[in-house]
């Protein structure tokens, strides 16, 4: 009975053992560097690094695939790497789609059941044929008649000259560019065209060049032209508003957004704000006359419903020549 009482832990311990055995029969990959700087390139060059994989398990190490987080990135490898071995893999990167401080991950998966992935990292400065400062965008907020402008400077990075030959206006806006220093560097100073109504505008302009790499160079342009009354931001988006956690409390009070209703010169008063929305509450602030008010808008949770939220809110004013302003209310409620 005794030898027979011994039979279960025997084969226990060979179970084991074998399960130890086959466990350490496994591969163990290891990255020797996970990040390349390769300092600074011009847009458009192809910059590549090899990733050196040593595989220091007693079983062959393969590398499956590799999982990349940028446009213009590729990867190469042998699949395949024996024991006490080491492989590549080798990312490579062509810069057309990025400008900047820039870093790119290559995700590799493998078969190492301790660690089934290792991430490697591209990364540097990439600097486009002509550079715009102090940035590719025209911003650009003026009240109504009144004189404002932007300037913007146009580098060339390349070593050969640059001529800027014309510049294609938008519609609410004019540009004009100068040299500042021959092939090199110039200035565009944008303002709005003559006779602009109030409102808000979204165009471009185009700067033609005689580079082969950017012979156009598309800027936006975000125009606000102010009338001498006015609300900023022009209209109330809700958004995409939950109705199970708008319910909740305080969660409200984070959809809450405000208004600012200005004048240009002296002050004047608000005689009544109202939302033609019953889930839109509307408060003033302050009361009497004012160069300047808040309208603080939020939702009453209680009388949310699904659906999209459509209104507007109507600030009547004292001043006779704006003596109302409508400012639209959106979003939608799921």
């Amino acid at each position: 009975m005794r030898h027979r009482g011994l039979r279960l832990p025997v084969a226990a311990l060979l179970l084991f053992t074998l399960r130890a055995a086959r466990a350490a029969d496994a591969p163990q990959a290891i990255l020797t560097g996970d990040t390349h700087d390769f300092g600074t390139v011009k847009q458009g060059a192809r910059v590549a690094h090899a990733f050196t994989v040593r595989n220091a398990g007693s079983a062959p190490l393969r590398i499956e695939r590799a999982d990349l987080s940028m446009p213009g990135m590729v990867a190469r490898f042998k699949p395949d790497v024996p024991p006490g071995d080491e492989g590549t893999v080798t990312v490579e990167w062509v810069t057309d789609h990025v400008v900047g401080a820039v870093a790119g991950e290559a995700r590799i998966r493998w078969n190492d059941p301790a660690r089934p992935e290792g991430t490697v990292t591209l990364k540097g400065v990439v600097t486009p044929a002509i550079s715009i400062q102090p940035m590719a965008a025209v911003f650009l907020s003026v009240f109504a008649g009144e004189p404002g402008e932007r300037v913007l400077t146009v580098v060339n990075n390349d070593e050969g000259p640059l001529a800027v030959t014309r510049v294609e206006n938008g519609r609410h806006v004019a540009a004009a560019v100068s040299t500042v220093e021959p092939g090199k560097v110039f200035k565009v100073t944008v303002r709005p065209a003559a006779g602009v109504t109030p409102g808000r505008y979204e165009e471009s302009l185009t700067l033609h060049t005689d580079s082969v790499s950017a012979a156009r160079v598309e800027l936006p342009v975000h125009l606000l032209v102010k009338a001498d009354l006015y609300a900023n931001p022009d209209a109330v988006d809700f958004g995409t508003v939950h109705l199970d956690q708008a319910r909740k409390p305080g969660l409200v009070d984070f959809l809450a957004q405000t208004l600012l209703v200005k004048r240009r010169e002296g002050s004047f008063e608000i005689t009544s704000v109202a939302c033609d929305l019953p889930a839109v509450a509307v408060r003033r602030l302050p009361e009497g006359a004012s160069d300047s008010f808040e309208v603080d808008v939020h939702l009453r949770p209680e009388t949310l419903r699904h659906g999209r939220l459509e209104g507007r809110i109507r600030i009547s004013t004292s001043d006779p020549r704006f003596p109302e302003l409508v400012v639209p209310v959106r979003g939608e409620v799921l």
